[in-house]
């Protein structure tokens, strides 16, 4: 078993890495571990105005190379172009394609006395994505891996392996599908995927882990053979407080021809330690063979010039392929509605760090961008905790005046940042309204552009608007096309009949503007949210057991947290978590939806070509 500390860090990641699950519990059976967090003490929670909100990662860890089999795809069929009534600057190349490989999904009804409900293993989202010339490789979230079995009357994990991957070596024609290799010796992967290629064509991972001794970090892995298989993991840090691991490669800006790696994470820290938060960072320049780390950034209370919180989250680190700067953004908590977008950027290789000055009018500082986080705040039961989501269906009563709902996806702000040329583009979601949390609130994706690396900035500039069909437009993903001018954004949309889709906004000047003849739908047909916060019992007091339909997935996971968005010559590669696809619940007396049909999330891809 893993370290009290660990325990605490962790319990918000993943439900899976509770111990043995008693057999004989008593109703409501309940997802839950002896070291869960409080409310008002959980790692990674800050209080905003009086009320806590989650702000740790609620992810979802099986062969270490290919499981061998190769989906029907589009292959199958002719591909065809789709092309929009105005004139075309992105066709589509073909039709949406499932990427993850179905035959992996597992559901497990376990014998026990009394009996336990069953494990309904199918999902996969939080996507990242890669390419180099025709090999792409998409790495996601996926319960799949995880195989409880029964050992002495108790359920126990063999294994957990919450880190999958899909590659394709035809361009995204077809694909197959396997999970990530852990530390040697090791039974679990953790997720928070994240793919990218060096120059050389290699494909690098990084993702949260345990080693054999249950200690927790980030890991690396690198394929050599356009993603087919995977080295063994190696540490990137040990951290047991690691959370919300990002990685980004590029060339170093002295050694041109050299690739760097670079990785960073929060690490939260225990409750007897001076802060809450910490940025960290990571660097190889052998290719991910090797690395070193440090803390870059240590946030503290402030309450001039602005309320800030010693809680930092979401870093996206992105390196400028032609010069080698390396650019930091993330999100500072305050204790209000707003928070703040910063960013670190560095010009050697990670040696030095300096704050980014945005100098938006009405900021309280130069280095703060004020967003209110999107999404409504609602009561997600013991496990899940307080969050900002996207919702469907009925609305419930939960705890301290709360709403709950039994279909939600949690949101965050994650900062996305492209770069070329000394040219650079940050977005983010932000809600229309200055109240977070506010239930008839909607968002939109905005965009800042620097013409000299990172020294000056524009203006917000508003990529969506919600005076359409769309209320929420989140967790958007940027980058830059073949032509150093052409930008795109892809991102989530909620439809007002709740209904979700991935919309991609282009922009043909430097991100000068967005028009309506530049957005076009990147899904081919809409979903709707799983049951993923399903109520156990009625909320008493601090009391309110729920859990997800997947019942190793945290309540209110369900898109998760990021999709992803890549440029590679003239073709762009989306992927995303998309809930098309319907599963009937196994029959079973302690199954709460028990013979119900509902969506169920699959990792789909999209390829475009540029004008």
């Amino acid at each position: 078993m893993r370290s009290s500390r660990s325990n605490i860090v962790h319990l918000a990641l993943l439900l899976a890495a509770l111990p043995a699950l008693p057999a004989c519990s008593q109703e409501p059976e309940r997802d839950e571990a002896p070291l869960a967090e409080s409310h008002d003490l959980a790692l990674g929670t800050v209080m905003k105005n009086g009320v806590p909100l989650s702000t740790r990662d609620a992810s979802l860890n099986a062969p270490t190379t290919l499981a061998g089999r190769e989906r029907a795809t589009i292959a199958e069929r002719a591909v065809r172009y789709h092309w929009p009534e105005y004139p075309p600057s992105i066709r589509t190349i073909g039709e949406n394609v499932q990427v993850n490989d179905p035959a992996l999904d597992q559901i497990h009804v376990l014998r026990t006395d009394p009996p336990t409900r069953p494990f309904v293993n199918v999902t996969q989202s939080e996507t990242s994505i890669a390419a180099h010339e025709r090999n792409i490789v998409v790495a996601y979230n996926t319960s799949a891996g995880v195989e409880p079995v029964v050992e002495g009357g108790a359920v126990v994990f063999q294994r957990m392996f919450f880190s999958g991957f899909s590659t394709s070596n035809d361009g995204g024609v077809t694909w197959e599908s396997g999970f990530i290799p852990p530390l040697p010796g090791s039974t679990r992967t953790l997720g928070d995927p994240v793919v990218r290629s060096d120059r050389r064509g290699i494909f690098h991972f990084v993702g949260l882990t345990e080693d054999a001794e249950g200690q927790g970090g980030v890991q690396a892995n690198r394929s050599t053979d356009g993603g087919r298989t995977w080295t063994d993991a190696v540490f990137v840090a040990q951290d047991d407080g690691a959370d919300k691991s990002w990685l980004a490669v590029g060339p170093d800006p002295v050694r041109r021809r050299r690739d760097n790696l670079y990785v960073t994470w929060t690490s939260f820290q225990p409750p007897e330690a001076p802060v809450r938060s910490e940025l960290r960072f990571a660097r190889s320049t052998d290719g991910g063979v090797t690395w070193t780390s440090k803390v870059v950034f240590v946030p503290e209370v402030e309450t001039e010039p602005a309320p800030l919180l010693d809680a930092i989250q979401f870093t996206n680190p992105f390196v400028d392929p032609d010069d080698g700067t390396l650019y930091l953004p993330f999100l500072q908590f305050s204790g209000m509605d707003a928070d703040f977008i910063r960013m670190l950027v560095s010009r050697d290789a990670g040696e030095t760090f300096e704050f980014v000055e945005f100098n938006l009018p009405g900021a309280p500082d130069p280095t703060l961008l004020p967003v209110v986080q999107p999404g409504e705040r609602i009561d997600c039961g013991d496990d899940g905790g307080v969050r900002l989501a996207i919702t469907d269906g009925p609305r419930r009563a939960g705890r301290g005046g709360l709403p709950t709902y039994v279909h939600a996806s949690r949101l965050i702000v994650q900062p996305t940042l492209a770069a070329r040329g000394g040219v650079v583009y940050l977005a983010w979601s932000a809600s229309t309204s200055e109240t977070v949390g506010e239930a008839d609130s909607g968002s939109n994706i905005f965009l800042l552009r620097s013409d000299d690396r990172g020294r000056t900035w524009t203006r917000p500039i508003p990529v969506t608007s919600t005076a359409g069909e769309n209320i929420h437009h989140v967790l958007p993903a940027v980058t830059v096309g073949n032509d150093p001018s052409h930008v795109h954004i892809v991102y989530y949309t909620q439809n007002r009949d709740r209904s979700v889709d991935v919309e991609m906004a282009s922009s043909f000047e430097r991100g000068a503007s967005f028009g309506d003849g530049d957005r076009q739908h990147v899904t081919d047909t809409s979903f709707r949210l799983a049951p993923t916060n399903i109520p156990l019992d009625p909320p008493v007091d601090d009391d309110f057991p729920t859990t997800n339909f997947d019942r190793v997935v945290r309540p209110c996971y369900c898109l998760g947290e990021y999709l992803d968005v890549t440029s590679e010559r003239r073709k762009l590669y989306s992927a995303w978590g998309d809930l098309r696809n319907l599963i009937r619940e196994p029959r079973h007396p302690k199954n709460p939806i028990s013979g119900q049909r509902h969506s169920q999330a699959d990792v789909f891809f999209q390829a475009f070509r540029e004008r």
